[in-house]
């Protein structure tokens, strides 16, 4: 089942004779899937093999959709910034309005595009296909609000190959650089409010102007890069976790008019009806840690904001492991975390996954399957890895089901893929055949280019 060159030529491949799961619900327990092009072309159980197809005999193995991480800042580098930035003494009148002279907007970063700083290396590449990830969405991250994120096909393709869609949503984490301005919570909630009110001022001005008043606007790329989510056109994308951080969310989003997706959504559950008045989507992390009483916590729980959530982190990771009353509450929250994403499913809020928080992918899918047995049912589990998924970033023509017409994002598993002994046989992204088990992919262009200047 190794890669084959003829393939990345022709471009038609064909899986015969596997159990398909066309992940809406509907499966097919014997059948063929042939792509062409980058396409999957035909789904049914007598579909014809094209000739010169590259053959995979699917005999015990089931096809899924790719499946879709939400939220991700692996396969992004941020661009150096600005000296104004970093310069806590600067007053830089060229990128700050008249309402923010004496600011530096360390973290303001609004004009920044994952798209364009895309570092998708092979470490990043293989870390998601071993587990049948073939789209990942990159948002860029570490400020008040880190730019635009952009949804990626995890082919290995080049940039311009790979993008599914450049433009997603602006990402807001009110944080920033250790020991930078604002230094603490309430002030980062401040620069992000004032920052929306300059971008407001700014397209007032800008249309006076236009209008024929006589105040020409300033020029300032980071403004002007808030346009489109304070008009709608792209929703604010949130790293909250807690209840408090969706809360504020929420509540940011309400005051501006902006749309929202909630990244992380650990305690989602209490805020159920809130989630619900706004409609915005929850990318569920499954970020549980080990289950209190038995061993350690692994290293894949969200970093908390709040000062306050901080000390309790602390106490609660150096707590008396002999303390019955203390292990038992410890667990009573465990278990709440295991059940959230089965309550929002439940509730019918749009849902989709993220590894946010999680070690790897394999921690991830240890977590998916604890999920599931505290309540989520495994055919939402797919849905929210798949279709559900490409429904919030509204790709879902595009992806999420195994059907004719759709991106040929395949996986070929040995089993089902709950099951802890799932291995991940072959991978299809964009049409290009992977073997996940090999190591370091050489590079294969869907266009080839004859000296004639024909392909």
């Amino acid at each position: 089942m190794g890669q084959s060159s003829i393939a990345s030529y022709n471009g038609i491949h064909a899986i015969v004779g596997a159990r398909i799961e066309i992940g809406d619900g509907r499966v097919l327990e014997k059948g063929t899937v042939i792509i062409k092009n980058g396409l999957i072309v035909a789904v049914a159980v007598d579909a014809a093999v094209p000739r010169g197809a590259e053959v995979l005999d699917g005999k015990g193995l089931t096809v899924y959709p790719g499946f879709i991480d939400g939220y991700t800042t692996k396969g992004f580098t941020a661009p150096a910034a600005r000296p104004a930035e970093t310069d806590q003494n600067a007053d830089n009148p060229n990128y700050a309005s008249a309402f923010m002279r004496e600011t530096v907007r360390v973290g303001i970063r609004p004009e920044i595009q994952a798209a364009e700083n895309l570092s998708l290396t092979d470490e990043v590449l293989k870390g998601y296909q071993t587990n049948g990830f073939t789209t990942i969405m990159v948002v860029p991250s570490g400020g008040d609000i880190s730019g635009v994120s952009a949804l990626v096909n995890l082919s290995g393709r080049p940039t311009r190959e790979c993008v599914v869609l450049p433009r997603f949503a602006e990402s807001i984490g009110f944080s920033g650089p250790s020991g930078s301005y604002p230094s603490s919570l309430m002030g980062h909630i401040a620069q992000v409010r004032q920052t929306l009110i300059d971008a407001n001022w700014l397209t007032k001005l800008d249309k006076s102007f236009q209008a024929g008043g006589g105040t020409r606007p300033p020029t300032d790329p980071s403004l002007s890069a808030l346009l489109p989510l304070l008009s709608g056109k792209l929703p604010a994308i949130y790293d909250a976790d807690n209840s408090a951080q969706i809360g504020r969310a929420l509540t940011l989003s309400s005051e501006f008019g902006m749309r929202s997706v909630l990244a992380g959504g650990t305690e989602a559950w209490k805020r159920i009806e809130d989630i619900k008045a706004a409609g915005a989507p929850v990318l569920v992390a499954l970020s549980f840690g080990a289950e209190p009483g038995t061993s350690p916590a692994k290293p894949d729980a969200p970093k908390p904001v709040d000062a306050k959530q901080d000390a309790a982190k602390t106490e609660s990771s150096t707590a008396d492991p002999e303390n019955p009353a203390e292990t038992a509450e410890r667990k009573r929250l465990y278990e709440e975390t295991l059940k959230n994403a089965s309550l929002l499913a439940n509730s019918g809020i749009p849902m989709a996954f993220t590894t946010k928080g999680t070690a790897s992918t394999t921690v991830f899918m240890e977590n998916l399957r604890k999920a599931v047995k505290a309540g989520l049912s495994k055919e939402a589990a797919l849905k929210s890895l798949t279709i559900d998924a490409a429904k919030s970033f509204g790709v879902d023509r595009q992806l999420g089901t195994v059907e004719a017409g759709k991106i040929a994002n395949v996986i070929v598993t040995s089993t089902d893929f709950l099951d802890p002994q799932m291995k991940v046989k072959m991978l299809y992204i964009d049409g290009r055949k992977i073997d996940p088990g090999k190591g370091k992919t050489p590079p294969t262009f869907r266009f080839q280019f004859h000296e004639d200047g024909g392909n």
